[in-house]
């Protein structure tokens, strides 16, 4: 009898191990919800091969796709937008600005509008290369500083076309925004323009901000604008000096302010959060991954994360600077469905 309860565990066993990713499946086809403002995991490996979309379990341990994901970012730009559009906080025309940062491919079809530090460079080489013109076939062996300066002339943008012409391309090509966790992404801008060599932001910038933000500074300070701090830069950022005179830099200017998604109808909208994921699928969708390879998040780039050293630049800015930072970033988090961020959570509500 022995040998008959040891077969009936192993066999119990057996049918657990078979028909879990069946379960798994089976819960993800019943669970279908929002996608909200929640981070998200992976499953393991071994579920993920049964199916063909990756899946990932939220915040409230529900299962989500990929698909679901992005259908509603979509569907949740367009219902911000109208709620924007009943405040009568939308512009009635897009700007020459906006139509200067769409970069158009006439052959795919496509209009992607680049965002500085939402893998601006590597979207930029990729589309480099669908010119034809650059003698090179891996993204990666077209320099960073080439790309910004002297083969930007290769690439087309929206502004050079008629009004006629504009209208056409953007009733009838696939349209592309990629977007970032914005504080994140201001965080990126502050340590690539002022913990690194950057003459012109420390110039144009730097000395601007240490000479307005810092108490008693040193004229070579000044003088070199090298070493602006992070919490100055955020009152630079949040005065109204800046952003009602003067304008924000590309670098941190708003989303709505660049790509005016609210008047551009973007077929797709990507996360830096999913960068492989969202790229490999455009780039499946226009037929170009099979002879361009988009370069590895990070592969060019050999410093801490800037996601790994968030807390650590924020939890040094005053409760009264997060909140104006909030207020001016806070539209492109309702825009793009981005959970107000956990540094200031517990902070008073502004």
């Amino acid at each position: 009898m022995w040998w008959m309860m040891k077969f009936r565990r192993w066999y119990g066993s057996l049918v657990a191990i078979l028909l879990f990713p069946s379960i798994v499946i089976v819960l993800y086809s019943v669970v279908s919800v929002p996608v909200s403002k929640v981070k998200l995991r992976l499953i393991p490996n071994e579920v993920q091969t049964k199916s063909a979309d990756k899946i990932f379990i939220n915040e409230n341990n529900q299962l989500v796709n990929l698909t679901e994901i992005r259908q509603f970012r979509y569907k949740s730009l367009l219902s911000s937008c109208e709620q924007l559009k009943g405040k009568g906080l939308v512009q009635n025309s897009i700007t020459k600005k906006s139509l200067s940062h769409i970069i158009v491919d006439d052959r795919y079809k496509v209009l992607f509008c680049y965002i500085p530090k939402v893998a601006c460079t590597n979207l930029k080489r990729v589309f480099l290369l669908l010119t034809g013109k650059m003698n090179a076939t891996d993204p990666m062996a077209l320099k960073a500083a080439d790309v910004h300066l002297t083969y930007d002339k290769y690439l087309t943008y929206l502004d050079s076309f008629t009004e006629d012409e504009v209208q056409f391309k953007l009733q009838n090509y696939k349209k592309i925004i990629m977007v970032r966790e914005p504080f994140e992404r201001l965080l990126s801008a502050y340590r690539n323009k002022f913990t690194e060599k950057s003459p012109y932001f420390h110039k144009r910038f730097g000395r601007k901000i240490i000479r307005r933000y810092r108490n008693n500074p040193r004229q070579e300070d000044i003088e070199l604008g090298k070493n602006a701090k992070f919490d100055e830069f955020v009152r630079y950022i949040t005065d109204p000096v800046t952003t009602e005179t003067e304008g924000l830099n590309e670098h941190w200017d708003l989303y709505s302010s660049l790509c005016q998604p609210c008047l551009i109808n973007y077929d797709f909208v990507g996360k830096y959060e999913t960068l492989d994921d969202d790229i490999e699928y455009i780039m499946h969708d226009l037929g170009i991954d099979t002879f361009i390879q988009f370069p590895k998040r990070g592969a060019a780039y050999k410093k801490k994360r800037t996601k790994d050293t968030f807390e650590q630049f924020y939890s040094n800015i005053s409760k009264i600077d997060l909140g104006k930072l909030w207020k001016t970033y806070r539209q492109d988090y309702k825009l793009f469905s981005y959970a107000y961020p956990d540094i200031i959570k517990a902070a008073d509500d502004f």
